[in-house]
């Protein structure tokens, strides 16, 4: 029974694909489905906005500029002779790191590792900052 039922159901559908013309798509189709794909890719959630922006950034180079200037040249107490003596550091207590590290001494290997791993630090910031940068890209 399921093979005639079978059998009747495709041949209606066969009749009817006769009867229909086939559709086409209008004219500009193509673009309007890309413009709606372009419009949803650049969403503005991944846009990037740092935390500190470049000018609070400016500000506060410019204030430690002016911190070291003006400490260097203020003359307000004529028997200070540098910069330590102007802030005074000499109530803090005195330490000698020099003698606590004498009889430390580090192998040549340690310091090519320690220099290597500075020099790829640096090499590698750069790198994945173009890579996020591009990720990020709307």
């Amino acid at each position: 029974m399921d093979h005639n039922t079978d059998k009747q159901i495709e041949k209606m559908v066969d009749k009817m694909m006769k009867e229909t013309s086939l559709e086409s798509p209008s004219f500009n189709f193509t673009d309007m489905v890309m413009a709606q794909v372009l419009e949803a890719k650049t969403s503005q959630v991944t846009v990037y906005k740092p935390l500190i922006s470049k000018w609070i950034w400016y500000a506060v180079f410019a204030s430690m500029i002016g911190l070291m200037v003006y400490l260097t040249f203020n003359d307000s107490n004529p028997a200070s002779t540098g910069l330590f003596d102007k802030l005074n550091l000499k109530a803090l207590p005195s330490l000698n790191i020099s003698k606590a590290f004498e009889n430390f001494h580090y192998s040549r290997t340690t310091i090519y590792a320690c220099v290597l791993l500075t020099v790829m630090l640096f090499v590698q910031i750069p790198i994945l900052k173009y890579y996020m940068d591009k990720k990020l890209e709307v």
